[in-house]
C-alpha cells in the first residue's frame, strides 16, 4: 500500500438478518484510543485476544498495549498450520469479550470460540489483511447460529495502517473479493472499479477505503435476508471452490490466495461459457477485470489440470479419488456457483449452485494450461506463459469510458 499521512474514517454497517455489524474503516493516528473506548463500551470484565505470533512485532505490541489498557487481557496464539479443534475446549471465560487480531484464518477461528454455556462472546474483529477486511470480517455465517448473536455483539475495525507492511501479492487477495463482488453482484460498478485497479498493487488508503466500502454494501444487501449465506448470498462463494482446488493441487509452491482466487474467477467464467450460460462478452469482462487487478491467466508451470480436477471432485473435506480415476469418473459432478450474466447467478432448482460434470471442468481447466516455453526474464517466477503478467506488465484492456458488457 502507498503510505500517506492523511487520516480518514468511514462508518458503515452490515445488516445480516437480526444482527447489526458496525464496520469502521480508518487510517491515521489516534486509533488505539478509539479501540479502547469501543472495548469499554462492550462492558467486558476481561479480553481474550486470538492472534498470530507471525504478525509484525511492532503491530502486536501496539495493539496489545491498547487492549490491556481497556481490560485485563489474555492472549491465545494460533500458529501457522494449527487449527482450533472442532470439538473440545473452545470456551472463553464468562464475562469476557473476544478480539480477533489477524487474517482470515484468525477471524474464522474466533467464530468458533464460545462461552461455557455455548453462547458467542462479544467480538471485535481487527483484521490485518485486505483479504480478511473485504470478506471474512464481514460474515456472520460462522458464528454458530445467527439467532444466538445479539445485536451489537460483533464490531469490525478495518485499520488500513495495518496494511502498510504488506506487499502487492498480499493485497491482491483482498482485491479478489472486490473483483468477485463486481462481476457477480454489482456489475454497474465495473467501470469505476476497473479505473482504480492497479496491476502493480500499489493503492493509497482512500482507494482501499472505497473498495472496502463497496464490499460492505454488497455484503449487507445480500446478508440482510440471508445471513447464513445459503440462499442468494451463495454468490459470495463465486470462484471459491476453484481457488481452493488450484491452491491444494499445486503444493508445495501453491499460488498466493489472490492469484488463485482471481484465476478461479476466470475458470468459473469459462465453465459457465462451456455450459451455455455465460456469453462471450461476459467471459471477456472477467478477463479484463482480472488482468487489471494483476491476476494470472494460466496455471502454475508444472500444475496439472487433472490434479485440480481431482481436488474439485474431492471437495474441501470429501473423499480423495486417485487422480486418474477422478478424471474418468464421468458420474462425478461438482457443485459450483456460476453466472448467467454479470450480476446474474445461474439457478438450479432455485439454488445458486450448479452441478458441473468433470468433462466440462476438464475442458475449462485445460484452457488455462501453461505454455511449455520458459517464462521470459523479469516475469514472475513460477507462472505460466501468459500468466506472469505481474506488476507493471502491459495488457490489452477494455477501454474505459464504456460500460461492462450487458448480461444476457
Amino acid at each position: 500500500m502507498c503510505p500517506t499521512t492523511s487520516a480518514l474514517t468511514l462508518d458503515r454497517s452490515v445488516q445480516a438478518g437480526p444482527v447489526h455489524v458496525p464496520v469502521q474503516v480508518c487510517h491515521g493516528a489516534g486509533w488505539p484510543d478509539e479501540v479502547t473506548s469501543t472495548l469499554r463500551q462492550m462492558g467486558a470484565d476481561r479480553l481474550v485476544v486470538l492472534t498470530d505470533p507471525s504478525l509484525p512485532t511492532a503491530l502486536l505490541a501496539r495493539v496489545l498495549a491498547s487492549l490491556d489498557s481497556a481490560a485485563p487481557t489474555e492472549v491465545r496464539w494460533l500458529t501457522a498450520g494449527t487449527r482450533l479443534p472442532a470439538e473440545g475446549p473452545r470456551a472463553v471465560p464468562d464475562g469476557s469479550a473476544l478480539v480477533a487480531l489477524g487474517g482470515t484464518r484468525i477471524v474464522e477461528a474466533a467464530d468458533r470460540l464460545v462461552h461455557a454455556d455455548g453462547t458467542p462472546p462479544p467480538l471485535l474483529r481487527l483484521p490485518t489483511t485486505l483479504r480478511a477486511m473485504a470478506d471474512a470480517a464481514l460474515s456472520v455465517a460462522g458464528r454458530g447460529g445467527v439467532a444466538g448473536v445479539g445485536p451489537g455483539t460483533i464490531l469490525v475495525r478495518d485499520q488500513l495502517d495495518f496494511l502498510e507492511t504488506l506487499d502487492a501479492w498480499a493485497l491482491r487477495a483482498g482485491v479478489c473479493a472486490l473483483v468477485r463482488d463486481v462481476l457477480a453482484v454489482v456489475p454497474g460498478s465495473y467501470d469505476q472499479v476497473a479505473a482504480r485497479l492497479r496491476r502493480d498493487g500499489h493503492y493509497d488508503p482512500g482507494t482501499l477505503a472505497s473498495f472496502l466500502s463497496l464490499c460492505v454494501e454488497v455484503r449487507s444487501a445480500l446478508l440482510r435476508y440471508d445471513p447464513l449465506e445459503t440462499g442468494p448470498a451463495m454468490v459470495l462463494h463465486y470462484g471459491r471452490a476453484l481457488a481452493r482446488a488450484l491452491r491444494a493441487s499445486t503444493r508445495p509452491g501453491a499460488p498466493p490466495h489472490g492469484d488463485a482466487g482471481l484465476l478461479g474467477l476466470r475458470v468459473a467464467a469459462r465453465v459457465a461459457r462451456l455450459s451455455g450460460f455465460l456469453d462471450a462478452a461476459g467471459e471477456q469482462a472477467h478477463t479484463e477485470l482480472v488482468e487489471r487487478a494483476g491476476g494470472p491467466s494460466a496455471l502454475l508451470l508444472g500444475a496439472d489440470a487433472e490434479d485440480v480436477l481431482a481436488e474439485l471432485v474431492r471437495g474441501p473435506a470429501g473423499r480423495r479419488l486417485p487422480r486418474r480415476r477422478a478424471a474418468r469418473a464421468g458420474t462425478d459432478r461438482v457443485g459450483l456457483v456460476l453466472l448467467d450474466g454479470l450480476g446474474t447467478p445461474h439457478l438450479e432448482r432455485g439454488r445458486a449452485v450448479t452441478p458441473v460434470g468433470v468433462d466440462v471442468l476438464r475442458a475449462a481447466l485445460e484452457a488455462f494450461a501453461p505454455a511449455s516455453a520458459p517464462a521470459p526474464a523479469g516475469r514472475t517466477p513460477g507462472l505460466g506463459q501468459g500468466a506472469g503478467q505481474g506488476p507493471g506488465q502491459d495488457h490489452s484492456l477494455m477501454p474505459l469510458g464504456r460500460r461492462a458488457p450487458e448480461s444476457r
